[in-house]
């Protein structure tokens, strides 16, 4: 796929990703919704890593776009930083745990869904 179709669909799925987490947050307030979009962002694109493989134009939108738009590693950050020492720790540490955790349990569960529909040898 040329760059500027890549472009364009990582930016189409930006868009769409950002509008979500932004109507999230504006619905839910607070650093737990931020938690929650990023633990199920990380689920859907370990899960999405597995099944569509590199380069292909769904997981740019998807991956790259959509989840790269819905998740936000800055606005975690901003919150974390702005709450007292004792609930920044917890913040973090009940951010970055279950995102890692997500993440491969997406990617296992893709794992398994590519092999069961016959897509490994």
């Amino acid at each position: 796929m040329p760059v500027s179709k890549s472009v364009l669909v990582v930016a189409a799925g930006g868009a769409l990703g950002a509008t979500v987490r932004f109507i999230l947050a504006q619905q839910w307030p607070g650093i737990w919704t931020i938690l929650a979009i990023n633990v199920v962002g990380s689920l859907l694109l370990g899960y999405l890593a597995e099944m569509l493989g590199p380069d292909r134009p769904l997981r740019l939108f998807l991956g790259v776009g959509v989840l790269g738009g819905f998740t936000t590693f800055s606005t975690f950050a901003v919150d974390a930083v702005g709450e007292d020492a004792g609930r920044a720790v917890l913040y973090v540490t009940a951010t970055l745990l279950p995102a890692l955790l997500a993440a491969r349990l997406g990617m296992l569960v893709g794992h398994r869904h590519r092999r069961a529909r016959g897509a490994l040898v």
